[in-house]
């Protein structure tokens, strides 16, 4: 049974992806850090972006259903499942959360998306309190852009570089021929690899 993910004080944005439809796929880090111990975004009830999003799901922002919670279908019913088991088995293991979710153009601007990823993470509290050990994987195949917010527990072991390494060499390559299962399977695993290595 899937656990509700702790409230998480701290995050830091990692990674933003631009595929472009020229073919090139773009790195780049964001300015907004979090400092301390402190909320990186609080969750204003007024926060027109928050606001964009729940016209979609009602009065309040969505419950995690999951750690794969899949708002445009990117995957079969079975392939989510199969990640969901994935990552409840690392959770088990390592006490790091991971949590996927994809969303449409009509639910977030291509401007906003990466700000509503951090309020998601916030907001859903992936990963442990004490720890900051969660990461949340955006996807957005309409704006053939993702983002990876990684908390602060989890930058002490895989560096901005090496999260863009993943980003680049196991997610995008599978994404661009439309293999959104397969290439977030890839990245995942790597994750979990880099995150194994470095808790050792």
């Amino acid at each position: 049974m899937f656990i509700p993910f702790n409230m998480l004080r701290c995050y830091k944005i990692i990674l933003i992806g631009l595929f472009f439809c020229h073919g090139v796929f773009i790195s780049c880090r964001s300015k907004s850090q979090s400092q301390g111990n402190t909320t990186a975004f609080s969750i204003d009830p007024n926060d027109t972006i928050l606001n964009k999003f729940k016209h979609f799901f009602g009065d309040s922002l969505p419950k995690p259903k999951s750690y794969v919670n899949d708002y445009t279908y990117l995957f079969t019913p079975e392939q989510a499942e199969s990640l969901n088991i994935l990552l409840s088995d690392f959770e088990k293991k390592t006490t790091n959360q991971i949590a996927v979710v994809s969303f449409d153009t009509t639910m977030v601007s291509k401007q906003d998306f990466d700000a509503l990823t951090l309020k998601l993470a916030n907001a859903w509290g992936v990963g442990q309190k004490d720890k900051n050990n969660g990461i949340l994987i955006g996807i957005c195949a309409g704006y053939k852009k993702m983002r990876i917010q990684n908390g602060l527990g989890i930058e002490k072991i895989l560096s901005d570089p090496a999260t863009k390494q993943i980003v680049d060499s196991d997610f995008i390559p599978f994404f661009k021929q439309g293999e959104y299962f397969i290439g977030t399977l890839n990245g995942i695993n790597t994750i979990i690899k880099k995150l194994g290595q470095g808790q050792q």
